[in-house]
Formats: C-alpha cells, structure tokens, sequence
C-alpha cells in the first residue's frame, strides 16, 4: 500500500533530478506522518473532549495535509511544503493561544513552552524543504508574534497576580530567545547546506565536462581504431591479391616445365636430382600460399567489430574435430572431448580459428611413430572458464615457451619435419585477448604439452 501511495503522488517528480526527488519524498514522508499524527489527537480529543477548539484544530490539520497532498499530486513540491507548515502553524496557535483565552490553567505560565515546541519541530520541517533565509526571517517574525500574542493571552488570564506574571514573563523571554537562536542556528545550517549543495553541483559540471571530453577521446580513438582495422584489413586483401598471381604463375610454369622435363632422357641420378630441386620449389610456393592466408587471417582479426553471442563451445570443438578428419585418420589420432561443456559468450568465428589451431597443432607435432592422443577438458576457476588441450607430442622447451605466441616465432625450420608459418599461436593470442583471456602451457620435452587458455564469458 504504502509503495503504491509513493509511486501516486511522486509520479509527476519522476523526470527530476536526483535532489528534487528525494526532497520529495522526504516531503510526502513528513506529510503523511503529520495526517497519522492529527488523525490521532483528533480521536484522542473526541474520546476525552478537552473542549471543541482542539478538535477544530485537529480538523484543520487534516485538512491542511490534504491540501498539500493534493499539491503534491499537481506536482508543485514548494506549495505543498507551504501548505503543510502553514496549517501546522494555524494549529498549534489554535492548540495554545485560542484555548487559553478561554480557559484558566493552574499551569498556563508554563504554556509557552508548549508554543516553543511546536515552533522547533516547524523550525525542522522548514530547514529540511526550504532553504531560504529570507522566508526564514519572515517565519521567526510570526512565530515571535505568535509567543507575544499567546504571552498577553496568559497575562490576561493570570489578572492581578505580580508574582505569575513575573513568571511568565521570563518564560516568554526564554522562549523567545530560543526561537532567535533557533533561527540562527537555521540560517547557518541553510548558509551551510547551499554551499554544500552550490559545491556539489559545481563538482558534477566538472565531473560532467570531464565525461564528455573523455567521452570524445574514447569515440575518437574508437574512430580511429576502425579506420585503422579497416587500412590493414584493405592492405592484407590487396597484399595477399598481389602475391598469389605470381605464385600461380610460377607453379604453373613449374608445372609446364617438369612436364616437359619428364620427356627428356636422362640418367637416374640426373633424374633425381632436378626432380627433388622441382620438389622444393613446389614446397616453397605452397609455404608461401600457407604464409598469405595466415597473415589474411591474422589482420582480418578485429577488436573493434568482433560479434559476440552465446557458442556451445562442446559443439563447435566437436565441429573443429570433423573439419580435421583427414589429418586425424592419416595421423592415427585419437581425440577426447569432455563432455557437458557449457555455453560460454565470445565470437564463433574466432573461437572456432582459435580451436582449430591448437587442436590441429597437437596432431601435427606428435613424435614419430607415436599415435597422437588428445585430451580437452575444460574447468571453471578463478581465471575464469579454463580450456586445456593436452596432447602426447614432442613437448615445447622451457625457453621457447614465451616465443612462441610471437608471429613468425617458429621453433622448427621452414624445411624442417613440422611445416608451419608462425603465425598460428599468436592468432590464438590475438583471439583471446579480443575475449579478454589469456594463454599458457605446460610441456615437457618428449611427453607432450597442455595448452591452457581462459574466457570471461
């Protein structure tokens, strides 16, 4: 209910800044606790009947909360504070003056005091809604008046007694001393609270100005960052155009030639020789074709435009594994995949390339005559999710393990056993870091090695 009544009445207060609306609420809060209040004295007055000004007043007070609830519901918070302090004030004069101009109190030079309270709590509602110094002069020229005026009601009440009205007059002179220092207090309060307020504000246009202009670093250099990815990415098509024509020149002319060079007699070893010199042009141009399409890939990788979405990773490693049937069946290799392994957000294209590089590296470097075994388990840790790919295969001496995520780091040479370009674990760096991972291993020298690598998502 009560969730329902704030959302009623702070509605229109919605598009606000964050002050005006808790001034607001704290507003209605007071509003609401003063209706509770009157509603209270006025079944209390009705039960033990003090005499009918009191439940004038009490009606009035209800009276008054209403009309600064129906102030709030227009949206206009500064009437509505108005509203409720002013009939506050009708009130407690009609609670303490008018009654005792009418009644004889054994007590009444101790009446004041009662006036003094009720203008301290006014005093609170005031300094918490309206932080004005001139409203608050005005406010202690009528409440000064309202203690004269009920200070004159008790003298005519005491009559000729000099004693109680010596009493009472020092009581009104407290009292009246008190409402001054309580408006001083106040006006240094509000003289306080604006600065804070003035300072803050000051702060958040600082603050304000401060994102903005960061905000345009961060766009430009995002600009640039697209502009740049796509240069590179324009060069390394036309890079790449450009070098293929002439490979395919020369394997074709290659191709034209050893045909022709079949057709000539030679001796065998003569043969041989020039057969084995065709071989390594033929192993060079596709080296070269390798090299070319591993660099595409390696500048096609984009920071800025990767395309993130859920990827059952389980899937796609499954994927990887069929796209590389050839190599496993010709390899002997077996691959295990563990199973139930979750949906994790990254880019598809990327984590599949990501995959298939290091899975396809566990079956290349495998030791001779040593079928590959391959094990990928994944695990959740404090890194994050953490994939590993265990294999059988030569293993990675430990000072090689860093080079090697390095483009063109090659530990074998380009003739060698294990043909390569290079570029294969830095694109799997340069993936994880688009997916805010990382990648390491563990080897030992003909045991095998586990590549480990980690994502948020």
């Amino acid at each position: 209910m009560w969730k329902k009544a704030k959302n009623y009445f702070l509605e229109r207060f919605r598009q606000k800044n964050k002050t005006e609306i808790q001034k607001a609420f704290y507003l209605l809060l007071s509003t609401l606790t003063v209706l509770g209040f009157f509603c209270f004295l006025l079944v209390s007055h009705a039960i033990f009947w003090p005499g009918p000004f009191y439940l004038i007043g009490d009606v009035l007070g209800i009276v008054g909360c209403l009309g600064a609830l129906y102030e709030f519901r227009r949206g206009d918070l500064e009437s509505a504070g108005k509203v409720l302090i002013g009939f506050i004030i009708i009130v407690f004069t009609i609670h303490s003056v008018v009654t005792d101009l009418f009644r004889t109190d054994p007590a009444i030079r101790y009446r004041l005091y009662v006036t003094f309270v009720c203008i301290l709590g006014t005093f609170f509602l005031f300094i918490s809604f309206f932080r004005s110094i001139r409203q608050l002069v005005s406010f202690t020229v009528l409440f000064i008046a309202i203690l004269t005026a009920h200070f004159f009601v008790i003298l005519h009440q005491i009559g000729s007694d000099r004693d109680m009205a010596v009493f009472a007059f020092q009581h009104y002179v407290t009292v009246s001393v008190g409402v001054v220092a309580a408006t001083l207090i106040s006006g240094l309060l509000i003289t306080l609270i604006e600065t804070l307020y003035t300072q803050a504000l000051k702060q958040a246009e600082v603050i304000r100005r401060q994102n903005e202009e960061l905000q345009g670093t961060v766009d430009e250099q995002a600009r640039f960052l697209v502009l740049s990815n796509e240069s590179l990415k324009e060069f390394a098509y036309l890079t790449s155009h450009d070098l293929r024509e002439p490979l395919r020149s020369i394997s074709g002319f290659i191709s034209l030639i050893k045909k022709q060079y079949d057709e000539v007699t030679l001796d065998a070893d003569k043969k041989r020789e020039v057969s084995e010199y065709f071989e390594y042009v033929h192993r060079g141009v596709k080296q070269m074709e390798e090299l070319i399409n591993d660099i595409k890939e390696y500048s096609s990788i984009n920071v800025v435009e990767s395309n993130f979405s859920k990827v059952a990773m389980g899937e796609l490693i499954r994927q990887v594994r069929d796209t590389l049937d050839d190599d496993i069946t010709k390899a002997q290799a077996t691959i295990y995949i563990q199973s139930n392994i979750p949906d994790l957000s990254g880019d598809k294209t990327l984590l599949y390339s990501l995959m298939l590089n290091l899975i396809s590296n566990a079956i290349k470097y495998h030791r001779p005559g040593v079928a590959p075994v391959i094990n990928i388990t994944y695990t959740h840790t404090e890194k994050g999710h953490v994939f590993a790919i265990k294999d059988n295969g030569i293993g990675i001496p430990v000072e090689y393990r860093d080079r090697i995520f390095h483009a063109f780091k090659r530990l074998h040479g380009k003739q060698g056993e294990y043909a390569g370009t290079g570029l294969g674990l830095a694109i799997c760096k340069k993936i994880l870091e688009i997916h805010g991972g990382e990648i390491w291993l563990d080897s030992t020298p003909d045991l095998g090695t586990t590549f480990y690598f980690s994502l948020k998502g």
